[in-house]
């Protein structure tokens, strides 16, 4: 039996949600393969991931400017660590002090509603370095603080397509007396307009 790996809905809970008619045909096996992969789908969307890391790793990221480093998602500042290269020789000597050196943005990510975790780092005293190595060091609980209702819903209806052209007969349905369809396995309409508001549009530029 498959195993939900970062899965935005479990399958007891999409099953729930959609009801068991819905779900009339399709076996447990292809509903999981189907959360998985409308899960990773939903990443791709959003070019972010929605789980939260469970221990910190360890990133470097070019500066964007001499105040500013776009970072991946962080989660929570509970284990953060920020070093910077001030030589551009690759290491990261250097260990900045929050809201000393510097302060997480957006400032007020953990009283959103949904919580959202943090994008970038603002240096308040000094400057970033920027040179052709990536000048800044992240160590950091990535991802987000915890799966928004929207990310989780859009998981359930992804899944559900996905589910649907597995299981109908050469990846086609009936459509009415029209005869049949193909059935698309892109982002579903509804789908996308739940994650409208999760998709990043900044580059993150990696070391």
């Amino acid at each position: 039996m498959t195993t939900l790996v970062n899965s935005y809905s479990t399958l007891a809970e999409a099953k729930t949600d959609i009801g068991i008619a819905v779900s009339d045909g399709i076996s447990d096996e292809v509903f999981l393969v189907a959360l998985n992969a409308a899960s990773r789908q939903i990443d791709k969307y959003c070019s972010r991931r929605f789980w939260q890391d469970a221990t910190v790793a360890t990133r470097t990221y070019f500066a964007d400017d001499n105040y500013t480093t776009v970072t991946d998602d962080i989660s929570t500042l509970t284990g953060l660590i920020v070093k910077v290269d001030t030589g551009g020789d690759g290491t990261y000597t250097t260990t900045l002090t929050i809201a000393t050196d510097f302060i997480m943005l957006p400032p007020n990510a953990l009283l959103e509603v949904p919580v959202r975790p943090y994008e970038s780092i603002r240096a308040v005293d000094g400057e970033f370095v920027q040179s052709n190595r990536p000048g800044v060091q992240v160590t950091a609980k990535f991802g987000w603080p915890a799966v928004p209702d929207d990310v989780h819903k859009a998981c359930i209806i992804q899944a559900v397509q996905l589910a649907k052209v597995s299981s109908a007969p050469f990846g086609v349905a009936s459509f009415g007396d029209a005869g049949f369809m193909m059935l698309r396995s892109q982002m579903n309409p509804q789908a996308a307009a739940l994650l409208e508001g999760y998709v990043r549009r900044v580059q993150v530029m990696n070391g």
